[in-house]
């Protein structure tokens, strides 16, 4: 079960929302909220087109994803200082996933909350522990094999390899996209089922990471977010993905995106 350290007072979620509100009006909002405030906190971007898609840190469930990706303080700050699209600019979200997704009806939302000692920086080794701790000996053996691959070697290269073999010639993202609520009946979507089943080569190993877990092309182990262009951004995060009625102090804040400031697709 996740445990949380609950302040004495809601303090640095009280001044973190209170600066969010009126960040338009001041000079800099980094510059009232207090370090100490800001390192206790993590944040998470959920989107969603109905109250039950933000029951959960991660919306599709712990059924279907056990971890969600949250920020630290670094990317919270800019949520202070940033309007709400810059921010998401600066966290790795593009103008066209962001179009689309508001096309869809779904909206954005920012939540925040008190770090928990489960959340682990995602690199390589946090991700691993985070594996080992949350899924069957079954599943994170036949991942910790191929550690050193991982580590090592580079995204395109393993993808490379699985298009060669199981993929049949797709990428892990043309699979990934055709889930539904999580999950997709294609057999190369690695669901925990079909990797328990399958022989979990390197290349199988790193599509049920980037179907389950969402280690996407630029996840590269640094604990950092990083663009398309390989620059690095703010610190990132894993946790378990639990009810967001269970975290103590846990508040959303609406991210309202206005179209017509979204560049137009390329």
């Amino acid at each position: 079960m996740t445990s949380f350290s609950m302040p004495e007072s809601d303090s640095a979620i009280e001044a973190f929302t209170s600066i969010f509100a009126s960040k338009h009006k001041l000079d800099n909002g980094n510059s009232v909220i207090k370090n100490k405030y800001l390192q206790q906190m993590a944040g998470r971007i959920t989107r969603g087109s109905k109250k039950t898609d933000f029951e959960y840190l991660q919306k599709d469930g712990p059924a279907v994803k056990k971890f969600a990706w949250v920020m630290g303080d670094d990317g919270l700050s800019l949520f202070l200082v940033q309007s709400n699209l810059e921010a998401l600019r600066s966290i790795g979200c593009e103008d066209k996933w962001i179009r689309r997704k508001l096309e869809n009806g779904e909206y954005f939302q920012l939540g925040i909350f008190y770090r928990s000692p489960e959340c682990l920086l995602a690199t390589w080794d946090g991700v691993l522990s985070l594996i080992d701790i949350y899924y069957p000996k079954s599943i994170s053996a036949k991942i910790r094999r191929h550690e050193k691959a991982l580590k090592q070697m580079s995204f395109d290269e393993i993808e490379a390899r699985a298009r060669l073999s199981y993929l049949h010639g797709a990428t892990y993202f043309d699979i990934n996209e055709l889930a539904v609520n999580g999950n997709s009946a294609d057999p190369r979507f690695m669901s925990e089922e079909r990797f328990l089943k399958c022989e979990g080569t390197l290349e199988e190993s790193r599509g049920f990471l980037y179907n389950r877990l969402g280690l996407a092309k630029l996840f590269d182990g640094s604990g950092f977010t990083k663009n398309s262009s390989g620059q690095l951004g703010v610190r990132e995060y894993l946790q378990p993905n639990i009810p967001v009625r269970d975290i103590p102090g846990f508040r959303y804040l609406d991210l309202p995106i206005d179209t017509t400031d979204l560049m137009p697709d390329s």
